[in-house]
């Protein structure tokens, strides 16, 4: 994931495709795709930066593409960007150190600088009214000297860079190499003028030097002396020193660049795990002809959405003249003017085998107004045809080309391949529905609208790969579906359409046939907003149901190995007080009487209470004085008994209890659970049966 933030610092995250450029004194530089991250795609705009690598860009172009939902943008090292839009408002004139100029410009702009090289006061005119950064490349020009940029520190060397040791040969560890060149400023001949013989005198006579190119005789019968800009610097004193110059600048006119395709440079001794902008290393290419020691001058890499680097170009300057004139007379040049043959070695074996193939056909040619035509002659409805507009296969005689190779793209029924890769892959029915395969991400699409995707992921923190995810866009269902007999699918697991980031919603149809099992620190939580029930027959009913402000159970309720408590409030905290347990089912209610003159009550059953009971079975009424006297049962009716005391206007308490309605006759029911039954019960009985009480 890459990081954005937006002009109000609210960071975005993003999975983009990057390409980064690193060069010597040059710009550190992204051009960037980004596939997901609709936030960033909706709203970036001017002042938005990124994150990168450890770095921060200012995204300074962007380009949104509605058909594929992408947007392609470029950003800058934020030093570069600053520093261009930062303005120096004073001119200066005379002679002054690197560390004054240096001062000048960094004041202010929140970076500062690390010089350690050594340079000689130099002289300016006019210098300044312009943006900070020109000025910068200014000084850093005239000084000779290069850059580096790390944060907010700005390092100014003599040279960036380590001359290595390193060897990078090709069919070794060298994938590619391509070298280009550049003769519009190309010269074979050039001047340099020193110092003057009196210093305060412009019409004395100034030191004066002249370099002849080994070249300079084979171009001259034709462009005469082809001159270089002359170097004209006073602080030259010493003629070799300014021949030196001279020589330098005629013998690098003819700009050539190398560019390598690294397989693993780290693995042939390269001490950097990224190549770095001004190191030297040795490049041995037999099929250039080239064996000499470069510099890297810019480094590109490219980077997939999971933040993984696929590729890096190292671009390689500063050749000698001899290396120049040598690479024009490269095996390269004999095999394009066709001179040479390839080199073996160049082909693959499938190459090989395709050219064997073909070699050993037997085919009549006929030359049409339609291009070459080549038939079979052992078989005439294979036919092959070539002309501007392409290649064609044919096996009915030339009627239809099934397999055809034109300027729109190659048309095939079959392809075989162990490997077929590319940028990009689609199959699209007829309905409209299509799956794309880019950079590692599979997508479904139907008319340009994206439903999800299939790719990998990366840790946001560290950028390290570290699996794969299937995302639903908003306002499309996802589910994994079960196919019927019948043809129709059912969805096992379904992400709704309704589902959003802030409010995450699935579906899970069907019976789970494995436990149910969470190590989520702190515990696991089931919940609803209103209602959460649990059935064991199928769904049919709920025998446990959870609400706000109550739990419910239908059916037995066993408690084992334990008690059923209800938790009270006391002054010392929180206290459990278990439930009275009895080998019968009864029910129970306490009340308080009083006797009258003629020394008897009728207390009667409360109407609810007798619904409860079945008081046809023998009922218990238990008796408490609170007066001087004795007391007794007297009478048991349906619905009351009479209590009678041997005092009159006697207090007493009662307490009835009565057999339950429906359980009347159960005693001690037997649970049908066996012991075997009971360990499988985790915890329940880790040491034996010390539940069960004998009574030997």
């Amino acid at each position: 994931m890459i990081t954005f933030t937006d002009v109000e610092n609210n960071e975005y995250q993003a999975q983009c495709e990057i390409e980064k450029t690193d060069a010597v004194n040059g710009e550190k530089s992204l051009s960037g795709t980004i596939y997901f991250g609709q936030d960033v795609k909706a709203n970036i705009a001017k002042g938005w930066t990124l994150s990168f690598l450890n770095e921060e860009y200012v995204v300074v172009t962007y380009t949104k593409n509605d058909k594929e939902n992408t947007v392609a943008f470029s950003a800058v090292q934020a030093f570069f960007y600053k520093m261009s839009k930062t303005g120096f408002y004073e001119k200066w004139n005379g002679s002054h150190p690197l560390a004054s100029y240096l001062d000048a410009l960094f004041a202010g702009t929140g970076y500062t600088y690390d010089n350690t090289a050594s340079v000689a006061a130099f002289e300016k005119q006019d210098w300044g009214m312009s943006d900070r950064l020109s000025l910068f490349n200014d000084i850093i020009d005239q000084a000779n000297v290069e850059f580096s940029v790390e944060g907010t520190v700005v390092h100014v060397v003599p040279a960036m860079g380590s001359d290595l040791s390193t060897i990078v040969r090709k069919k070794f560890n060298l994938d590619t190499a391509e070298i280009q060149t550049d003769n519009t400023s190309f010269a074979t001949y050039g001047r340099g003028y020193g110092a003057y013989s009196k210093p305060n005198d412009t019409t004395s006579k100034r030191l004066e030097v002249e370099y002849k190119s080994p070249l300079y005789d084979y171009y001259y019968p034709k462009f005469g002396a082809i001159e270089a800009i002359p170097v004209a610097d006073e602080r030259y004193t010493i003629a070799d020193n300014l021949l030196t110059a001279v020589k330098e600048k005629v013998d690098k006119s003819w700009a050539i660049s190398l560019t390598l395709n690294l397989v693993d440079l780290q693995s042939v001794g390269y001490k950097y795990a990224m190549a770095k902008p001004g190191d030297y290393i040795t490049v041995i290419d037999e099929n250039l002809n080239f064996s000499d020691k470069v510099r890297i001058i810019k480094v590109t890499s490219d980077y997939d959405i999971r933040g993984t680097r696929t590729k890096t170009e190292v671009e390689c300057g500063s050749l000698s003249f001899a290396e120049q004139q040598k690479t024009t007379q490269t095996t390269l040049s004999n095999v394009a003017s066709g001179k040479a043959q390839i080199p073996n070695e160049w082909l693959t074996s499938q190459v090989q085998i395709a050219t064997d193939n073909l070699l050993s056909a037997r085919t009549e040619l006929k030359f049409t107004d339609q291009g070459i035509i080549a038939i079979d002659k052992l078989d005439a409805n294979k036919v092959v045809i070539f002309n501007s507009a392409g290649v064609g296969i044919s096996t009915d005689g030339g009627k239809t080309f099934k397999s055809a190779i034109t300027a729109d793209g190659i048309v095939a029924e079959r392809i075989f391949g162990n490997l077929i890769s590319g940028v990009g892959f689609k199959t699209e029915s007829k309905s409209g529905y299509a799956l794309t395969l880019t950079s590692g991400t599979l997508r479904v699409i139907k008319n340009d609208r994206e439903f999800g995707s299939l790719t990998a992921t990366v840790n946001s923190n560290t950028g390290i790969p570290n699996g794969f995810a299937i995302w639903n866009q908003l306002g499309s269902n996802f589910s994994i579906d079960q196919v019927g007999t019948n043809g129709m699918s059912l969805p096992i697991f379904k992400i709704p359409e309704t589902s959003t980031p802030d409010n995450r919603q699935y579906y899970l149809y069907g019976s789970l046939m494995s436990p149910l099992i969470s190590k989520q620190p702190g515990g696991m939580w089931i919940y609803n907003d209103e209602k959460l029930s649990v059935s064991a027959d199928g769904g049919q009913n709920a025998q446990f149901s959870v609400k706000q402000d109550k739990v419910q159970v239908w059916g037995d309720f066993y408690v084992y190995n334990g008690s059923k408590n209800a938790a009270q409030v006391t002054r010392d905290g929180v206290r459990a007080t278990p439930a009275y347990e009895l080998a019968e089912n009864y029910v129970g209610d306490i009340g308080e009487s009083k006797t009258g003159e003629d020394k008897t009550v009728r207390v009667d059953i409360d109407p609810l209470v007798f619904d409860l009971i079945n008081t046809d079975k023998p009922y218990q009424v238990f008796l408490t004085a609170y007066s001087d006297a004795r007391f007794w049962v007297s009478e048991r009716g349906k619905d009351y008994f009479i209590v009678s005391s041997d005092s009159p206007d006697s207090a007493f308490g009662w307490e009835l209890k009565g057999k339950r309605r429906g359980f009347e006759d159960q005693r001690l029911v037997d649970t049908k659970d066996t012991y075997k039954d009971l360990e499988k019960m985790e915890g329940l009985i880790p040491n034996g049966n010390q539940n069960i009480q004998s009574n030997s």
